[in-house]
């Protein structure tokens, strides 16, 4: 059987029905969880300390400190689709939508769900509720306006 995606998992035998299977999709919360763990081992491997904010209503979802500066940090789980990361620099719940602002956070870290790689886009690169990073070139050849994801790989 082939390996799916963190996010989605075929389970066998675990029906009443013998011979049958069934796909669990990951909770949106574990997801964001496995995305936070990720980012906050890779500011540790660099050298970072790592803190987590108390509660759940902070624009930030961790914040990364070295040598007295601190950065706060929005992270966020992103599955790539047709070669792209599409990610959404907003918040939302039943009542509001908020877009992050400069004031608010200093970066955001796109987790790539398929191949768990990690993206830090500056927020001062935030000018709509919308990024796109390229992981694959356009299908039609486009190369201007493009956010090549590469250019994102490392934390600045």
């Amino acid at each position: 059987m082939a390996e799916l995606p963190l996010c989605k998992r075929v389970v066998e035998g675990s029906s009443p029905f013998p011979s049958s299977t069934f796909i669990y999709y990951m909770h949106k919360k574990t997801k964001g969880y496995i995305a936070e763990m990720a980012v906050a081992s890779r500011f540790l491997r660099m050298g970072w300390r790592v803190l987590f904010p108390f509660g759940e209503n902070n624009r930030y979802d961790l914040v990364a400190e070295k040598d007295g500066e601190f950065v706060r940090i929005q992270v966020k789980y992103v599955t790539p689709r047709n070669g792209a990361l599409d990610i959404n620099c907003r918040s939302s719940n039943n009542w509001s939508v908020d877009k992050y602002t400069t004031k608010q956070i200093d970066t955001i870290a796109v987790y790539d769900s398929k191949n768990c790689n990690i993206y830090f886009v500056p927020s001062a690169r935030l000018n709509s509720s919308r990024i796109k990073l390229r992981i694959k070139a356009a299908k039609n050849k486009q190369r201007s306006k493009i956010n090549k994801a590469d250019d994102f790989l490392f934390f600045k």
